[in-house]
């Protein structure tokens, strides 16, 4: 577990990279896009991106900073022992089931 500082408009994850790392947001705003689908995310919500790590898959959505960012990195092994059956880690499974619904049209 690391935590790392970026400064705006900074890639922190790329669409097609193997998923090496989970991130947490920690404070500040992350523009993830899938496709043509953008959602931004803001450090008021449980913000979690990189979930493909977990699955050692490359990753599925583009990651980039607005403004200054602070995220914490994690191993898949570090991320599922300390949030597996928490709400953090209920949230972050909803939120990139809720990305991956409007890509496909399903909502």
């Amino acid at each position: 577990m690391e935590t790392l500082e970026f400064k705006d408009n900074q890639m922190i994850i790329q669409k097609g990279e193997k998923g090496e790392y989970v991130y947490v947001l920690k404070s500040g705003k992350v523009k993830i896009k899938v496709s043509s689908y953008e959602v931004m995310m803001f450090d008021e919500d449980i913000c979690v991106f990189g979930l493909e790590a977990l699955i050692d898959e490359p990753y599925t959505e583009t990651c980039v900073t607005v403004g200054n960012v602070k995220a914490i990195k994690y191993q898949p092994s570090e991320f599922m022992e300390i949030y597996a059956k928490t709400e953090v880690g209920k949230k972050a499974l909803e939120s990139f089931m809720r990305r991956t619904a409007k890509v496909l049209g399903w909502i």
